[in-house]
């Protein structure tokens, strides 16, 4: 009889610790509802409108009134004259922008800054890296016409006294590739830094005198201990990347080349071909290639981020 009596006074504690519990931390619900309604509301009501992918759309008719066509749109995507160099120039684009820029320099410049010893040095340095990443590509794309131009550009000017030909910068789509990369690495290189600059913060110093005390030199610590430090930061990077591979936005592409279709066979990516689909009306077609790219970035990330999780678990994103 005790025992039970122990047993119902400890449920009812429970439940009155359990209601308690939630009386105190009903603010912090009603904090979470907000931004949880607002997901909802854009991110996954919106959902709906995939079904414009599978109709012959006409705004007067609306969505659910347009004659159903099937598959007819991503035949004809797939079908069609630019579905090969789209897909490559978007797919070359991504991978250099992961391995090149948000890889290589952003380990390259977190390993660099933490380097720097002097407190006031390592700020002035670090927010040089970070001011680019808040120019806009409206900016940049004038500060690259100013270089390029070719009668009057920096680029040119230079050539001529070196006793070279002037060359169209913007008539040249062999140039571009090369041109959109060191943009990029101007404009998001060091706020890719930054997670890895993290990474590094949080290494026991101790590490180091250690290392020091065994002999080994700045390039031997920087590989035995600041790069193993940053591999889970890498793998995060990794898969947010590669679930990334047929966006990475239009702004690059469209305003660093002016949307020029004579630079279209090595610059016209997913987000420009896009752009392009629903300022000609072609609202179906367009839906349906962004459904395209949407299912190719959730099967990558789910598989890279398996591969991870074999390699790593502690690693993996989820």
């Amino acid at each position: 009889m005790r025992k039970s009596g122990k047993r119902t006074e400890r449920s009812n504690s429970h439940q009155k610790t359990v209601s308690g519990n939630w009386r105190t931390q009903l603010g912090y619900y009603m904090m979470f509802a907000v931004p949880a309604l607002w997901m909802f509301l854009m991110s996954y009501v919106p959902l709906t409108g995939i079904y414009l992918a599978f109709v012959d759309y006409k705004p007067a008719k609306g969505i659910f009134g347009s004659k159903f066509v099937g598959l007819k749109h991503f035949k004809d995507f797939f079908s069609g004259y630019d579905f090969v160099r789209v897909f490559r120039n978007t797919i070359a684009y991504n991978v250099g922008t992961m391995v090149i820029v948000g890889l290589f320099c952003g380990i390259l410049f977190a390993v660099l800054l933490y380097e720097i010893k002097s407190r006031v040095a390592n700020k002035i340095f670090h927010t040089c890296m970070l001011l680019p990443a808040f120019i806009s590509w409206t900016v940049v794309s004038a500060a690259l016409m100013v270089l390029l131009q070719t009668e009057n550009g920096m680029v040119n000017q230079a050539l001529e006294i070196l006793g070279l030909p002037p060359v169209s910068w913007y008539r040249r789509q062999e140039y571009w590739p090369a041109i959109i990369i060191f943009a990029k690495i101007y404009k998001m290189a060091g706020m890719s830094s930054i997670y890895f600059y993290s990474s590094l913060l949080s290494i026991n110093t101790e590490l180091f005198d250690a290392a020091n005390i065994d002999g080994a030199n700045r390039i031997k610590q920087i590989w035995h201990i600041s790069l193993p430090a940053m591999s889970k930061v890498f793998c995060i990077t990794l898969i947010n990347s590669l679930g990334g591979i047929l966006s990475g936005g239009i702004s690059p592409y469209y305003e660093l080349t002016f949307n020029n279709g004579e630079l279209y066979e090595t610059t016209l990516v997913l987000g420009t071909y896009l752009y392009n689909g629903l300022a000609d009306g072609r609202y179906s077609f367009s839906t349906a290639v962004g459904v395209v790219q949407s299912l190719i970035g959730l099967v990558l990330v789910v598989v890279s981020n398996m591969i991870v999780k074999r390699i790593d678990p502690e690693s993996a994103l989820f």
